[in-house]
């Protein structure tokens, strides 16, 4: 373990589309002590090139995962636990950072946090992207939905990483707690990173949500309360920011109408893995 050094952990395929900017914004950090470690599944776009352009760490590994079930949970573990640093950050290909986050972060964790949550904004193209910006912004502050990236690389290995029977039905917000279970404390930063959704369409937030909710049931299995608390489709967040809702309609509607889209295809893909177990 490299004192003071960030391990940044971006799973990878084919994410050239997007991964110049996560790069690139990495770069200009006011906080230089950074390794990025790419962990890519055998790209055959620009990624790997890009990799190299901004002298990252890669490694290829592609994880023995049954068809259509989401894998950067494993990709994480397995850069987690090549990561030198003394603290280590899970990072998308398509998110963007403000100047200043990993020094706050690291801040953050000096002070006794032994995980940060990074709040998230997005943007990107069309209506379905603007409904998610809109949705995302009622979950700040909201621990039942935001989750650490953020950890020292002590607590990180203490809570044994994602639970990979979890895949992607609950494999963060597990992390949180498992956190408070082994009495870590999780503070939170005032920058925002920023979530590039590109061209959002229905179908793909359907299909996307499908795919989390085939192992979603896991997740119930492990921890109902939170499992209730995290997919309730009335959240306190909604409530607490009813007035927002109102002052602006046509959001709300698109919003709605995305939120059941995206529930349907959850709940489906659940179904399907329940009965394809049988």
């Amino acid at each position: 373990m490299k004192r003071g050094l960030v391990s940044i952990v971006i799973p990878t395929k084919n994410s050239g589309i997007f991964l110049e900017n996560t790069l690139a914004s990495i770069k200009r950090q006011s906080y230089t002590s950074i390794e990025t470690i790419i962990v890519d599944g055998n790209s055959s776009d620009s990624t790997l090139h890009l990799a190299k352009k901004y002298r990252c760490k890669v490694l290829i590994y592609m994880p023995k995962v049954t068809s259509g079930i989401f894998d950067a949970p494993h990709k994480r573990n397995y850069g987690m636990g090549r990561a030198e640093g003394e603290y280590v950050y899970w990072l998308d290909a398509d998110m963007e950072l403000p100047k200043g986050l990993i020094r706050e972060a690291v801040s953050l964790c000096k002070k006794g946090f032994g995980a940060v949550i990074l709040p998230e904004d997005s943007f990107g193209e069309g209506m379905w992207a603007r409904a998610k910006q809109f949705e995302r912004r009622t979950y700040w502050g909201d621990m039942s939905v935001e989750s650490p990236r953020f950890f020292t690389k002590k607590a990180w290995d203490d809570i044994g990483g994602f639970d990979l029977s979890l895949g992607a039905g609950g494999d963060d917000i597990d992390l949180t707690q498992k956190m408070l279970e082994k009495g870590y404390t999780i503070g939170r930063t005032k920058r925002i990173v920023r979530h590039n959704e590109g061209k959002l369409s229905i179908i793909k937030l359907y299909k996307k949500r499908f795919m989390y909710g085939r192992e979603m049931y896991n997740y119930l299995k492990k921890r109902p309360k939170s499992w209730f608390a995290s997919y309730n489709p009335i959240k306190l967040s909604y409530l607490r920011n009813w007035k927002v809702f109102l002052r602006h309609p046509g959001n709300t509607v698109l919003f709605v109408t995305m939120r059941c889209v995206e529930y349907t295809g959850g709940m489906l893909g659940m179904m399907y893995s329940l009965l394809h177990k049988t």
